[in-house]
């Protein structure tokens, strides 16, 4: 091979190169085409995701005061309850929990209210817009034995708005104090 034929040769294959880099217009389209068909399956998938997370968040949020109060009922021996709150210091006397819980030292009648010297221990503050928590009871209340201080147990009912399927939760007390959570269907 001479000098100028590798010459030659190698302008060649240079050309080539240039000419297989990019896409076509066929290619983008076809491949935009497979995204978007990816893309429109998967969104269902991530908005059922985001559902069952949100109300597994708030659903943990209210579990999570009921075992505080129930841990702090057997450690400082004394009753501690749990009620709906409007102005994270006082009970609201009201079914709806929506707008928030606090969680006090409940060692003074009546219960179910804060009263001087009970102590507010925690404050939660209201759900997002949009969720609903209700309940069959204004108030829970632990007795120093971690049991519930009342005769019956005590549902609640947390309800996310433009839920599908069966995201919604039901957290259910039973006699002893233990919540147990489970996923229903949607309302909306």
């Amino acid at each position: 091979m001479t000098y100028r034929s590798s010459i030659t040769a190698s302008r060649s294959s240079g050309r080539r190169l240039r000419r297989a880099r990019g896409f076509t217009a066929v290619e983008l389209l076809f491949s935009l085409a497979i995204v978007g068909l990816v893309t429109a399956m998967a969104v269902p998938s991530f908005r059922d995701f985001l559902q069952d997370n949100r109300t597994a968040e708030e659903a943990n949020a209210l579990v999570g005061a009921l075992a505080l109060a129930r841990n702090e009922a057997v450690t400082r021996g004394v009753p501690v309850s749990v009620c709906s709150s409007t102005d994270n210091a006082t009970c609201a006397d009201d079914p709806d929990w929506t707008t928030g819980w606090i969680v006090f030292t409940d060692a003074v009648a009546p219960v179910g209210s804060v009263d001087n010297p009970d102590t507010v221990l925690r404050a939660l503050p209201a759900l997002r817009t949009g969720s609903e928590l209700a309940a069959n009871a204004n108030f829970v209340s632990y007795v120093a034995n971690g049991f519930l201080g009342t005769a019956a147990g005590i549902t609640f009912d947390l309800d996310i708005d433009g839920c599908t399927g069966n995201h919604n939760r039901r957290i259910t007390l039973n006699l002893q104090g233990r919540a147990a959570i489970a996923k229903t269907a949607c309302t909306n």
